[in-house]
């Protein structure tokens, strides 16, 4: 039985290896790497390494560290030699790809399948990637870099070393938990941002619904006023609006399955009838709409600024939601959370989503982010309303309605 699954492990060692080699001889055949290893090299380094771990496992230790080194040293000595006399020269992207073989075949022998393939599939992603990953690198700009780090630092470094406690009267702050949302939110907008860069800017539609993952309240704001210069463009802005709305919702969702999962199936319903109602809506504009090219300008959303607010509006908003769980009971909450989701939609959410863990009902939490949802889309409204052409008002203003006379309907029967 040992004997078998030993063998097992192996052969996962070099079909592993395979995958990777696979993926590096497709780029030697596309000339986009070198001729250090392919389908071939690769599996017999990943078993390399398995057998070097089984070999150190039954005989000594020291046979596994020497097996590092000896590839090592091949690895170095592959790369000197392929670089000779040649100038730019090349990365080392493959070597280094060959040294982590080697551990995902020790990984194999020790029965760690799923972190090994974890890794080889993360690996092949990153290989393969490399004109992705460069054309990104190419394109992008110094404050966009600039957010990267500072996003990295609030990430890794100041959330880490922030207490994981409740301070004060009613246990109403929580450093540790207030920073988790920051990085929360500044996670999702920067994977929007990133999409935006990606897709760049196709389409009216396409923009206001990336642009909703960023901020739908910018969208609905700058769509507004263009609206007003550019009255041809009316649906297609209006559909960009909708859009980024319906992204909103998904946010909700999102925001709420990572806090307080019980709390997402209780609002899954509701905010699903609102994105089908969304979807309904665009898809109707859409069949008119012309491919009209829009120029949105979305400013990184990884500033230290933006993220400081945030992380003060929360407390705040934290703060007077516990203290009125305590003094107002639900009424208190409702009131509080239909003004709060006028101003900032993402902050009494994740407010609610935490305290429905631990001091308010879930049916009070429940109805609070209906009611932050239905505040959330009157504020839009009124900018539409006021900021917008005539056109464009019209469509935005009847569809939030319709919306918001869908989410007091949930608010009352649920």
């Amino acid at each position: 039985m040992e004997n078998l699954l030993l063998l097992r492990n192996l052969l996962i060692a070099l079909a592993l290896g395979a995958f990777i080699g696979l993926e590096r001889e497709y780029a030697r055949y596309k000339k986009r790497g070198h001729d250090y290893a392919g389908i071939r090299t690769f599996p017999l380094i990943a078993l390399f390494g398995a057998l070097a771990a089984y070999f150190g496992d039954i005989l000594s230790p020291w046979i596994f560290f020497i097996s590092i080194l000896l590839l090592g040293v091949l690895i170095l000595l592959a790369y000197v030699f392929s670089n000779q006399g040649k100038l730019p020269r090349i990365g080392a992207t493959s070597e280094v790809a060959g040294f982590l073989a080697f551990f995902i075949g020790a990984l194999s022998y020790y029965g760690e399948i799923l972190l090994a393939i974890i890794l080889t599939v993360a690996i092949t992603i990153i290989l393969y990637a490399r004109s992705v990953l460069h054309q990104l690198a190419e394109h992008i700009q110094p404050k966009e870099m600039a957010g990267v780090i500072k996003f990295l630092v609030i990430t890794f470094i100041i959330l880490p070393l922030l207490p994981n406690k409740w301070y004060g009267p009613y246990d109403i702050i929580n450093p540790y938990l207030i920073w988790l949302m920051v990085v929360l939110i500044s996670g999702i907008g920067f994977a929007g941002y990133i999409a935006l860069k990606w897709f760049g800017e196709k389409a009216l539609s396409l923009t206001g619904l990336l642009g909703g993952v960023v901020s739908s309240t910018a969208v609905t704001m700058q769509f507004a006023r263009r609206s007003k210069k550019e009255a041809a463009l009316s649906r297609a802005l209006a559909t960009g609006v909708i859009l980024a709305n319906g992204v909103m919702f998904l946010r909700v969702l999102l925001v709420t399955a990572v806090v307080n999962l019980a709390l997402f199936w209780s609002l899954f319903l509701p905010i699903a009838g609102l994105i089908f109602l969304t979807a309904l809506f665009a898809y109707f504009l859409l069949q008119k709409v012309k491919k009209n090219n829009g120029k949105m300008q979305l400013r990184s959303p990884l500033t230290l600024k933006p993220a400081i607010q945030f992380a003060l509006l929360f407390a705040v908003i934290l703060t007077f939601v516990k203290l009125a769980s305590v003094f107002f009971a639900a009424k208190g909450i409702y009131v509080l959370s239909f003004l709060a989701g006028s101003v900032e939609l993402d902050a009494i959410v994740l407010s609610l989503s935490q305290l429905a863990k631990n001091g308010i009902l879930q049916e009070t939490a429940q109805k609070g982010v209906l009611l932050a949802v239905v505040g959330q889309l009157l504020v839009k409204s009124s900018l539409a309303y006021w900021l917008g052409g005539k056109a464009f008002r019209k469509l935005v203003v009847s569809s939030f309605a319709l919306m918001v006379a869908l989410g007091i309907l949930f608010i009352i029967f649920i």
